[in-house]
């Protein structure tokens, strides 16, 4: 059986390509050293799963390795920056070499596929997690955030909601559920980071998030660091497939709540139509939601009478 700092080697170190932003430093010393250019900030950020909280103790190695990165990719993007680096601590509770060697090869397929570093992390022993931290860059000036969101402006997500929430709910229960597409089974362990989305609409948002928690709930984010308020059109919804066939008030608890959507939700200028809005966005489709709203931090879901909607879950909260 290999030790700790052999499985480091042997599992990560040894299997690292090269490539244009290779750290300075990176795993085998006690830091890594990184260098960026004058003109860009560093954009850093990190996420934990945690097993039977966001994996199933079936979900397979690759499965886990994806979602572990990807949903870290999602909070870049939501920055409009570009990933270059990454950190992985990884928590086992035993020494299993199928396990690591299918985690570990699916973990690197994504670097590489990513122009991403892995430059440091940890390795222990206990109930299995990993800890993933991100490092990207982006043009001074040029990054978005939560809290430049003013009344008037247009609310839009990327893609469609709801498919991970309802492919988590029917392997819960299958029998009294329809079968989810392949699409919308493949969202649930492999969301789609919109990097370039990010990029695309750095110049223009006036505020972004991406969506993991639930749109109600990461949009309420937007609206308290920007002091806003919303109003959201519930038909204008994009639900994903298997959900329009569904109960209204299911779908709509699922598509605005279920979370682990990654899409992006942004704010832009009402001046931009929405013609010119999709030629600069090519990379994924999008709709517009609602709107901004003078009142501080209220969001108001309008039915088709354009009453309003009382959801009964808002989101996932671990507490």
């Amino acid at each position: 059986m290999l030790n700790e700092f052999e499985i480091i080697e042997y599992y990560f170190k040894s299997k690292q390509l090269n490539n244009h932003y290779d750290p300075i430093l990176g795993i085998g010393d006690d830091a890594a050293i990184i260098s960026i250019d004058k003109k860009e900030k560093l954009a850093v950020s990190m996420d934990t799963l945690v097993e039977e909280v966001h994996f199933s103790r079936d979900a397979s190695p690759e499965d886990i390795a994806r979602k572990s990165l990807l949903v870290n990719l999602s909070d870049m993007a939501a920055m409009g920056a570009i990933p270059r680096w990454s950190t992985l601590s990884l928590t086992l509770p035993n020494y299993n070499h199928d396990w690591l060697e299918e985690f570990s090869n699916e973990f690197n397929n994504l670097l590489t596929q990513y122009s991403l570093s892995l430059i440091g992390g940890d390795l222990t022993k206990g109930p299995l997690s990993i800890t993933i931290q991100m490092h990207g860059v982006v043009p001074d000036g040029k990054f978005l955030c939560r809290s430049g969101a003013r009344p008037g402006d247009l609310i839009y997500v990327t893609g469609e909601l709801g498919a991970a929430a309802y492919t988590l709910r029917y392997l819960k229960n299958s029998s009294k559920n329809l079968k989810p597409t392949d699409k919308e089974f493949k969202r649930l362990y492999q969301p789609e980071p919109r990097i370039k989305t990010g990029l695309e609409i750095r110049d223009i948002a006036t505020s972004c998030i991406d969506i993991s928690d639930g749109l109600f709930l990461d949009l309420s984010h937007i609206l308290k660091a920007s002091k806003v308020g919303a109003e959201i059109k519930l038909s204008d919804i994009p639900y994903t497939e298997t959900l329009k066939k569904l109960n209204k008030d299911l779908a709509i608890e699922l598509a605005l709540a279920g979370g682990d959507d990654y899409e992006l939700c942004f704010t832009i200028p009402s001046s931009i139509s929405q013609s010119d809005l999709e030629k600069m966005i090519t990379t994924v489709k999008i709709f517009q939601i609602g709107r901004i709203s003078e009142t501080s931090c209220e969001l108001n879901l309008l039915d088709n009478n354009e009453k309003i909607y009382e959801l009964k879950s808002t989101g996932y909260q671990h507490f």
